[in-house]
């Protein structure tokens, strides 16, 4: 009840914030700019309905936002990413992130034991932030934390603190 989410849809068709490679993901695209159609369109929120406390980004969307980082002058005081990766099939948006991190912002990174297709890159996504705290449930899938879940209350003190 302490914050108000807003909550944005993709500017991409398919309803990613990431077009995939042309060629499909064995084949990693290097432009540095793939991405700069997604930055407009987070920046343009931002503008018009920010200033934001926190970015909050799940599965691609937790993706995104280091790519958003290193290319925007907008801050935030938080950054919780959940089920996340590092976008490793675009080579361009991975040089822009190594540019510029280690990113300061204080960051939490959700990753779930039964997630069993992105659990094992929480550890990745995290160590490009200084400050960067990972809560791993042993009961999720690749799914915000339910309120029951152990990590729920430790999630919550991280976002207030």
């Amino acid at each position: 009840p302490k914050f108000e989410f807003v909550l944005a849809d993709s500017p991409e068709d398919g309803n990613v914030w990431i077009r995939d490679p042309p060629g499909g993901k064995q084949f990693p695209t290097t432009d540095p700019s793939w991405a700069d159609d997604t930055i407009a369109f987070l920046d343009k929120i931002v503008e018009e309905q920010g200033p934001f406390y926190g970015i909050l980004g799940f599965s691609q969307g937790a993706a995104m936002i280091p790519v958003y980082l290193s290319k925007t002058t907008n801050t935030f005081d938080r950054i919780m990413l959940y089920c996340g990766y590092l976008p490793t099939t675009h080579q361009g948006l991975i040089e822009t992130i190594e540019k510029v991190q280690p990113f300061p912002i204080p960051t939490m990174v959700f990753s779930g034991e039964n997630d069993i297709g992105f659990r094992d890159l929480a550890p990745a996504l995290s160590a490009i932030f200084s400050s960067s705290v990972e809560q791993k449930s042993s009961t999720a899938g690749h799914h915000l934390p339910f309120q029951n879940d152990a990590t729920f209350e430790a999630i919550l003190m991280f976002i207030e603190k």
